[in-house]
């Protein structure tokens, strides 16, 4: 349940330890920095950046600003429903069916789907939902794997391919907060280092940075990967035990 609680807030860690974040006006003509301070109904308040606090319709805010408070803003309700304490990635349990998994991942608060359920069974799960806030200025979409028997063993969140020339400046940014929060979640890694130069990757190769102990098993590696001229931040989290 901890857990739970913890990924909620993490997700959200940036705006709610005092900075700021970019709002929009309904039809998207006006946009300004501040920091969110309360919702009450349907009114929000806001601090914008160097001015006292000013309250706004959330109606007039733009559409994505809107679907931001609706999961950020009513903690309460969403700690209501806890799930399982043994939770790896959301709700979710290594040793659950695809069926358990797609109903957990379309009744889930931290995912979307990025196509209509009506195509799920087609295209399978992976690469199809992503986090609903991005972490780090990026999305990360969801991959699956599965045993003979049809039960998860692994679950990998990556990043969109990014240019080598946006290494540094948009992929690390990533990496960096993805270390915060799943030390926020899962406690100090075991082992720990820097992100790998963007050279030393090879063509379909992962490097890990990071790597946790779960609790009651598995781990989570946190690294950087190559597909074929593109590179993302990774997060693996399977449920062998890689950090003994």
């Amino acid at each position: 349940m901890l857990r739970y609680i913890l990924l909620l807030s993490a997700l959200s860690y940036p705006l709610f330890a005092g900075e700021s974040r970019n709002w929009t006006s309904a039809d998207g003509s006006k946009s300004f920095a501040a920091e969110y301070i309360s919702r009450e109904g349907s009114l929000v308040t806001l601090r914008p950046i160097g001015e006292k606090d000013r309250t706004f319709e959330i109606a007039k805010l733009h559409p994505d600003d809107q679907r931001w408070l609706d999961l950020n803003a009513p903690i309460a309700k969403q700690i209501e429903a806890l799930p399982d304490a043994r939770a790896v990635f959301d709700t979710l349990l290594f040793g659950e069916s695809r069926e358990t998994v797609t109903k957990k991942l379309n009744a889930s608060k931290i995912v979307e789907a990025t196509i209509d359920s009506a195509y799920m069974g087609r295209t399978g799960l992976n690469g199809i939902f992503r986090t609903r806030s991005k972490i780090g200025g990026l999305h990360c979409f969801l991959f699956f794997d599965w045993s003979e028997s049809g039960k998860l063993q692994e679950i990998t969140l990556q990043t969109e391919n990014k240019a080598a020339g946006e290494y540094e400046d948009i992929l690390k940014p990533c990496w960096s907060e993805c270390v915060d929060l799943i030390t926020t979640i899962h406690g100090k890694p075991t082992q720990k280092g820097r992100i790998a130069p963007h050279e030393s990757l090879q063509e379909g190769q992962m490097l890990a940075s990071h790597l946790w102990k779960l609790e009651p098993e598995g781990s989570v590696m946190l690294g950087s990967a190559r597909q074929e001229k593109g590179y993302q931040i990774v997060v693996r989290f399977t449920c062998d035990d890689l950090a003994k």
